[in-house]
Parts: C-alpha cells; sequence; structure tokens
C-alpha cells in the first residue's frame, strides 16, 4: 500500500509505483521523472481519471502535472488539499463545488461550467481563470498568493439567499465574488482579453468562442485587502481593471501599485474604502446606482476614502441621483488641479456645477420653497452657465456679445422703428452703430431712442457691461492663475 498518511491518520489503499513507496498520485515529481522519466505524466493523469471516474472528488496531497476534467457531473464537490498541481482545466464541469486548500497551482482554469462554490484558500497560485462559468452559490479566493486573477462572462444563477438582518442593515448570503487577503498580485482583471487563456484551451482541444462573451454578474464584487507586487516593471502597468461588470462593488484596504479602471459596468451601492491607486483611476461608461442609504453615508465619504495619486477620469458616466455625479467629478476636478492641469480640471468643475445646480432641483421641497429654488438655478443657468459655463470658457461670452449687440439688438431696434437721429431715414448700418455705441455706454449722442427703444436701449447697456465684466473675469482666471 501507498505511504501516504491523510490528515485524518488514514493511509493511503492504492498500489504504490514499483520501486517507490507511493502511488501514483502522492509519488512526488522528482522521484516519479527518475523512475518512469516522462511516462509519469501519462500515468498520473491516468490513475487520477480513474479515480475521478470511480466517484472519488476528494484529492489530498497528490502530485499532478496536466489535468483536464471535462464533461464531468458529480453530486460531492471536488477538493484539492495540500496538493501539487502544475495546469488543472475543468471542461463542461457540474459539481457543488471546487476546492483548493492548501495546494499550489500553476495554471487554474473553470471553463463552461457549472459550479454551486468555487473556493481557493491557503493556496499559490500562478494564474487563475474562471471562463463562461455560471455559480449558484458564492466565489472565494482567501488567503492565498495569486499572480494572475482573470474572471470572464461568469454569472451568479441562484435566486440570492437572504442573509443577516441587523438594524436595519440586509445582507446577501449568496451571490458574492470574493477575492480577499491575497498576496504578490500583479494583475486582476474582470473581463478582460488574456491571449495566453486561449492558447492553453487550445493546448487541450477547447476552442471558445468570442462572440459569447457576456457580463460577469454577482451580487457583489469583493476586493479586500489585495497586496500588488511592488516591482518596478509594474508601476505603470494597469493592475486593476474591472469591465462589464453588473452588481454591487466593494473595494476595501487595496493599494494598487498602478492604474485601475473600471469600464461598461453597471454599478450597484459601489463602496471605497481605505483605497489608494498610485496611478491613474479611470471610469468610463459606468453607470452609478445607489439606495437612500447609500447617499447619505458611503457617498460623502468617497474622497476621503479614495486617494488617487495619479489622474481621475469620469467619462461618459451615467449617474442614478445628482449628487454622485457631483462627487465624482469633483473627485476628478480635485485630482487635475493637483497635478497642474488645469484645462482639463475646468472641465470637471463645470460638470460638477451642473450637477450640484441640478441637485437642488430634484430635492424634495414644497411650495413657495421649491418656487425660490427654481427661480434661483434658472438665474444661475442664465448669468453663470449659459455666458461662460461657470467661469470656464473665455469664448463664449465674447461670442454672446458679438451675436447679440451685432445681430440681436439692432434687429429689434430695426422692427420697432424706435431710434431717431441726424439723418431722417437709418439704415440697418445705423441700427448696428447705434447698438455697440450702446452696448460699450458711449453715448455719443447722435442717434437717441424713443418708445420702446428706450427699453430695448437700456438693456442693452446693462447685458453689455455684465457681459465684458464675465470675459474679463473668465480670461484673467484662465491666463493668470
Amino acid at each position: 500500500m501507498c505511504e501516504y498518511v491523510y490528515e485524518n491518520g488514514r493511509k493511503c489503499r492504492l498500489k504504490p509505483v514499483e520501486g517507490s513507496a507511493y502511488c501514483p498520485l502522492h509519488i512526488p515529481y522528482d522521484e516519479g521523472e527518475r523512475l518512469l522519466g516522462d511516462e509519469i505524466k501519462r500515468v498520473k493523469e491516468e490513475a487520477f481519471l480513474k479515480r475521478l471516474r470511480a466517484g472519488q472528488t476528494y484529492f489530498e496531497g497528490v502530485y499532478l502535472y496536466d489535468v483536464k476534467i471535462s464533461d464531468f457531473k458529480a453530486e460531492k464537490p471536488i477538493v484539492f488539499k495540500n496538493s501539487q498541481v502544475r495546469t488543472v482545466l475543468f471542461d463542461g464541469v457540474s459539481v457543488p463545488g471546487v476546492t483548493f486548500y492548501n495546494s499550489t497551482v500553476g495554471r487554474l482554469v473553470v471553463f463552461e461550467s457549472e459550479l454551486g462554490t468555487f473556493t481557493v484558500h491557503g493556496s499559490h497560485v500562478f494564474g487563475l481563470n474562471l471562463l463562461r462559468v455560471g455559480f449558484s452559490n458564492s466565489v472565494y479566493i482567501r488567503n492565498s498568493s495569486v499572480r494572475y486573477v482573470m474572471i470572464n462572462s461568469t454569472e451568479y444563477t441562484g435566486r440570492g439567499e437572504e442573509g443577516e438582518r441587523e438594524y436595519g442593515e440586509r445582507r446577501t448570503a449568496t451571490g458574492r465574488i470574493e477575492l480577499s487577503d491575497l498576496s504578490e498580485v500583479r494583475r486582476i482583471g474582470i473581463n478582460v482579453r488574456y491571449p495566453l487563456l486561449r492558447k492553453i484551451l487550445e493546448e487541450h482541444g477547447v476552442k471558445p468562442f468570442e462572440s459569447r462573451e457576456r457580463a460577469v454578474k454577482a451580487t457583489t464584487l469583493v476586493l479586500r485587502d489585495i497586496g500588488f507586487d511592488q516591482s518596478a516593471r509594474f508601476k505603470r502597468q494597469v493592475r486593476l481593471s474591472i469591465r462589464r461588470f453588473h452588481g454591487n462593488l466593494v473595494l476595501e484596504n487595496l493599494n494598487v501599485f498602478g492604474h485601475a479602471e473600471i469600464l461598461g459596468s453597471w454599478l450597484r451601492n459601489p463602496e471605497f474604502v481605505h483605497t489608494r491607486v498610485m496611478g491613474n483611476l479611470i471610469f468610463r461608461k459606468v453607470s452609478f446606482h445607489g439606495d437612500f442609504a447609500w447617499n447619505s453615508t458611503v457617498l460623502p465619504n468617497i474622497p476621503v476614502e479614495l486617494n488617487v495619486e495619479g489622474f481621475v477620469e469620469v467619462e461618459d458616466c451615467r449617474f442614478g441621483n445628482h449628487r454622485a455625479a457631483e462627487v465624482l467629478y469633483r473627485l476628478a476636478r480635485i485630482s487635475w488641479e493637483r497635478n497642474g492641469d488645469f484645462e482639463r480640471a475646468d472641465r470637471y468643475y463645470y460638470l460638477e456645477m451642473v450637477a450640484k445646480r441640478n441637485s437642488r432641483l430634484s430635492g424634495r421641497r414644497k411650495g413657495i420653497k421649491r418656487l425660490f429654488v427654481r427661480m434661483e438655478s434658472a438665474f444661475e443657468w442664465l448669468f453663470a452657465d449659459l455666458t461662460c459655463k461657470y467661469g470656464t470658457d473665455w469664448k463664449r461670452p465674447i461670442l454672446i456679445w458679438l451675436g447679440a449687440v451685432n445681430v440681436f439688438f439692432p434687429l429689434l431696434f430695426f422692427l420697432t422703428r424706435s431710434v431717431e437721429g441726424i439723418s431722417g431715414t437709418l439704415s440697418f448700418l445705423d441700427y448696428e452703430y447705434f447698438s455697440v455705441v450702446t452696448a460699450t455706454t458711449l453715448g455719443y449722442g447722435d442717434y437717441h431712442p424713443i418708445g420702446v427703444g428706450r427699453v430695448i436701449a437700456s438693456v442693452e447697456a446693462l447685458f453689455g457691461m455684465f457681459m465684458w465684466a464675465v470675459f474679463l473675469t473668465v480670461f484673467a482666471r484662465r491666463y493668470m492663475r
């Protein structure tokens, strides 16, 4: 019998390899290669698949090379404990769970499979890939050393059992994808292209079709206490990439040594707790949605909890409420101001102010208070937004001034015939001349308004003085700070 002793004190009952005290599954790599050479790979694979077909799904202390588990169904979870596997591929597997505990794995790939729970705990994994996986419980990758984590087209297929309910909090017990207490991480990718994965699948006779790619859906995606590789060669790379994710997002106690991006996702109640990004943070085509508790507790603390040393980009995003847009645009503006790019900062400042104005309009006010808020917002739009985009556009006041003084007001004077002068008959150029003199408050006296023209001239004089003040203020702000 094999000399391997399980943790429960029982011995392995398999027949040992000739010349060794261990069976094909438990014989170490070096000893097996010394006795059988390259033949040990085939022997180990056949022994493993034989035990698997016999109904054994618990493997402890095994040494395996390339293993492919294809079109396999079982009522018990597949467990690897205290094992070493070079490459393991699950293709078309339907089991209650897959667990790797205190094991060392080179490449771990789960493709086109249906699982209950997927767990990696206390293990060393170089590359972990979940592609087109449906899980009915949760995915846990904890307390491990994982270099690359790629999760593509993976969906929660359960109905979501309700968990704890304490002090008004409601938690979902299933549907979580949790990556916590990981070390030596080089990259985490959600729906990221991984050319090497295609090569691995093709080596095992599997041909994936990109047309079937879909979003990653889960009740919650948690990334907590993750230590990224601090090598300088990874500093300028995208270390965290989340694309086409649908669900809650929680980033907690992260120190991303490089850049991070969240693209094309639908986020519900996103949380950033003690999160630091040493590079840039990009939000592009992301929809942010939050309930009342998130808006009042989590959202105001995002600028404090989320520290980005580089730039923050918020592009083509949608927001469930204007308050969220205001906070994220402010975060982006501060990052660009801190790094000296005031032109880009002005763009985010304008978006921030528009969101702030819309936030006031969407407030729950009634009666006279609501009327005053509407009037204040209308006044702000007319004199701050329309004229100069909250002081960020110096071209707009010039164009408005030229268009109003040279076209609009002269046309009003011409249609109302409300200007008299030294000449009996006035041409359109005379009206334009009078408009320019009025807007600049020169008042030569050769032409004067009559009737309704006095009202138009008064409005134009006020308009001209206001627009020049706006132009000088905006110009000075833009080019002299």
